[in-house]
This record gives C-alpha cells, sequence and structure tokens, in this order.
C-alpha cells in the first residue's frame, strides 16, 4: 500500500493569488526602499506585502487585499516593474497562479497530444497497414527511445508516433502535406504561370517550351488520386492550418513542460483559446474516420425520437451537424448543432440516458465515451434508449428538466418548436444542403489540383 508522507505532500491548500520572490537590492537600496516603493505606489490599498531579510538576500511575498484578486496581475506586474529598477536579482519561489495554470494545462495536454496521434495513426493503418511507420516514415534522428527505464507493460505496446516530440508532430505532419497532390499542384500552378508570363527569362522560347511541357506531366503526375502514400487523404483530415495551429499551440505549452517561474494568465488564456480551437479540429477528423467513415450519416431512431450527426462541407472544410428531434406532447422539438463532434453525440446520449433513467445491463455509457470507433457499441446502446418507454413518458412529462440537462452541458444548446410546415421545410431544406454539400465534395476529389 502507497502511504503518502506528509512532510512530502505536495502544496495543495494555498491561496489562489500569492507570489513570492528572492530578491537582492543594488547599492544603495534595501528593504526601505521597497516599501517605500510599495506605499509610495498606491499599493496599501490593493496588495498585502511581506518582506524579511537575510544578509543581502530578501524574501518577499505579495498577496492581494479582499476583494482585489481581479486586479492581481496588474498590480503585480506595476510592483515589479518599480522594484526592478533598485534591484539587480529578482527570482521566483512560488507563483500560486501557475501552479494552477499548469496543472490545466497538464489535464488538456494528454488529452491533445492522444487525439492528434490516434487521428494521424488510424489515417495511415487504413491506408497503408500496421507497418505503415516503419516503412514509409520512420526518422532515427528524431526519435527517442520512450521506453528506456519504463515499466514492462510499455514495451508490449506499439504506438509508433510515441517516440516523436510534441513539435516533430507538426514537423511529420507538415512534411505528408508538402507532398500532397493539391500542395504541389498549387506551387507548380503558380510556376507555370510566372514562366508563361515573363518573355524576359534567359534563355531560347524553345528552352522554355520544353520546361512548361515538363511542369505540365509533373502536374498531372502529382494529380493522380492513387499515389503511392494515399497522402490526398491525409490532407483532407489534417489540414496545413492545422499543422500551424499544433505548432502555434507549442510555444504556449513550452512553459509547462519546462517549468517555467511564472505564467500569466494572458498566456494561460491564448493556450486554451488555441488548444480548444486545435482540438475541436482534431475531433471533427475523429468523427469523420468513426461514426461517418463510409457514409454520410450515422442515426438511431425510436417511435418518438432520432438522434443524428450528419457530414457537410463548407469552401473545401468538412464539418458536422448534429441534430436531436422527438415529439413532446404532439410538438416537434429538435436541437440542432451545427458544428458537432462525437464528443457532442455521445454526451447527447449520457444526457438522455441520465434524464430518462435507463441502465444498460450490459455495459456503461461512461465506457463509450472515450471510443468512438466502437462504433457497433455506440449504435447498440443508441438503439436500447431511444426505443426505451420511460424516456418516450419524461419527453412528455418533463420537458423541462431535459432542457437544463442541455443547458447545464453547453449553454448553447437550446430546444426549438417546429411544427406543420416549418418542420416539413426544416428536413426539406437539409436533405437539399446534404445534397449540394456531397456533390461539391465529389467534384473536389475528381479535381485534386484545383
Amino acid at each position: 500500500m502507497f502511504i503518502v508522507d506528509v512532510r512530502t505532500k505536495y502544496l495543495l491548500d494555498y491561496p489562489k493569488f500569492q507570489t513570492s520572490f528572492i530578491v537582492s537590492c543594488k547599492p544603495g537600496h534595501s528593504e526601505i526602499t521597497i516599501l517605500d516603493i510599495y506605499e509610495s505606489g498606491g499599493y496599501q490599498n490593493e496588495l498585502e506585502i511581506m518582506i524579511s531579510q537575510e544578509g543581502s538576500i530578501y524574501y518577499l511575498t505579495i498577496y492581494p487585499k479582499k476583494d482585489k484578486e481581479r486586479k492581481f496581475d496588474n498590480n503585480k506586474r506595476s510592483f515589479l516593474e518599480k522594484i526592478k529598477i533598485v534591484c539587480d536579482y529578482i527570482s521566483i519561489v512560488y507563483d500560486n497562479q501557475t501552479i494552477d495554470y499548469m496543472r490545466k494545462i497538464s489535464e488538456s495536454v494528454y488529452v491533445l497530444e492522444r487525439e492528434f496521434r490516434t487521428l494521424i495513426e488510424i489515417i495511415f493503418l487504413k491506408e497503408k497497414g500496421v507497418n505503415w511507420y516503419k516503412h514509409l516514415f520512420k526518422n532515427t534522428e528524431r526519435e527517442k527511445k520512450r521506453t528506456i527505464n519504463r515499466d514492462k507493460i510499455v514495451e508490449l505496446l506499439n504506438n509508433p508516433l510515441d517516440d516523436l516530440d510534441f513539435v516533430h508532430l507538426k514537423d511529420f505532419v507538415e512534411e505528408r502535406i508538402k507532398f500532397s497532390s493539391s500542395s504541389i499542384s498549387d506551387k507548380l500552378n503558380s510556376i507555370e504561370g510566372l514562366l508563361s508570363s515573363n518573355e524576359n527569362i534567359v534563355g531560347t522560347r524553345k528552352d522554355i517550351d520544353e520546361l512548361l511541357s515538363t511542369l505540365k506531366e509533373i502536374k498531372e503526375l502529382t494529380s493522380t488520386r492513387n499515389t503511392e502514400l494515399s497522402v490526398s487523404t491525409l490532407y483532407k483530415h489534417i489540414t496545413s492550418e492545422l499543422a500551424d495551429e499544433w505548432d502555434e499551440l507549442y510555444n504556449f505549452r513550452n512553459p509547462w513542460a519546462h517549468n517555467h517561474c511564472l505564467m500569466t494568465k494572458s498566456d494561460f488564456v491564448k493556450y486554451e483559446t488555441l488548444a480548444v480551437s486545435v482540438l475541436k479540429k482534431i475531433r471533427t477528423e475523429i468523427t469523420l474516420l468513426s461514426l461517418l467513415y463510409s457514409k454520410e450519416d450515422f442515426s438511431m431512431s425510436g417511435d418518438k425520437i432520432r438522434l443524428s450527426i450528419s457530414r457537410f462541407s463548407s469552401l473545401g472544410t468538412s464539418f458536422c451537424r448534429m441534430k436531436l428531434e422527438f415529439k413532446s406532447k404532439d410538438i416537434q422539438q429538435m436541437l440542432e448543432v451545427s458544428d458537432a463532434t462525437y464528443v457532442d453525440f455521445i454526451e447527447i446520449l449520457r444526457i438522455l440516458t441520465e434524464f430518462s433513467g435507463f441502465q444498460n445491463h450490459n455495459f456503461d455509457i461512461k465506457y463509450i465515451q472515450m471510443n468512438p470507433f466502437i462504433t457497433g457499441k455506440i449504435e447498440e446502446y443508441g438503439r436500447e434508449l431511444l426505443a426505451n418507454s420511460e424516456l418516450e413518458q419524461k419527453l412528455d412529462e418533463n420537458l423541462l428538466e431535459l432542457e437544463e440537462l442541455l443547458k447545464k452541458y453547453n449553454g448553447n444548446y437550446n430546444l426549438r418548436k417546429l411544427e406543420g410546415t416549418a418542420f416539413t421545410l426544416k428536413k426539406d431544406v437539409d436533405k437539399y444542403l446534404k445534397q449540394i454539400s456531397h456533390e461539391i465534395t465529389q467534384l473536389g476529389d475528381n479535381h485534386p489540383s484545383e
């Protein structure tokens, strides 16, 4: 049994806002100078300060006065700027906000990296089989043996991308995109246009014509859909925009990875915003590779209720639309989410489970949430849930409870009433939009260089 020694317990019970420093003053300055800055700078109403001296070293802690927490970031920065003038050494002992920020980043990094690696892995496994990485992309200069001194269970696994660092995942993706037919064709198009329009290029017209002919041949080769690596498939799922955002995310992740002494709220908000954007893109692609891999629509129905998620495309970008439709007291109700992922779809199943009190004795909905590729089990669970008579009864008797559960998960999840011709029109519009989206996608597949 593992016992935690209280003498080595991590600091968990601490005020949220507090920063402690080690400080050394320049010649001619001392604790008195720091206290003068504190008083003359008007910090008495904003900050509390504690200071003690040991020779030429000062130990300093600041924290906000009650109800002044919201201004602590700005007051801390301002105070540091002023004491920096009279100090030749300032270092952090502890910053409590940084502890909280790093804990939150730590929780997100595993999920982000795991889902990104899974996305890449599934694409190539489907395309090239189990030896895809070993035969095509192995690069020993970038890889690290991560099983050394680890528990032996790790050696039983084959996770080829786990030998690549966070930033090398981005490089790996970029290299694949560079050789996609659409990327190469774009570059060749620009070269072709330049040579065609520039009359001052050194060389004979015959030389230029031969070069243009060669470029045309290369374009035709790169436009072939059945390329050796089928990188056009990767390009559909991992775009250059996602690769760039992943690279940017790496810069904001560094303070966490390297235990930097101080992380500001601004840095954390930038990381969080970018992480949400990246994760949404990754999960959209995972949804397309799991629930919607071989069909345009993944749905399940009962007598009075239907839940579906469908594939759509806009300006070359794929997205998924989710709809929950049901009758309550003979009035048609609908929840529509225009940019959903498998997480939203399974979460709706979980909410309906909680709402109805439904129990599947074979497995719990919680064990489905992290693996959208077990589509058979998701369909099985959904069919039983939506056919449950208690769910249909509660939809008539206590719709308000369902509305509250939906809003608790996402404040934008609002049910709408659709009656008569409005409901029929809505279904017709969706049908035609889906058909148009499918035709545009097919057109793009048939002309990958355009």
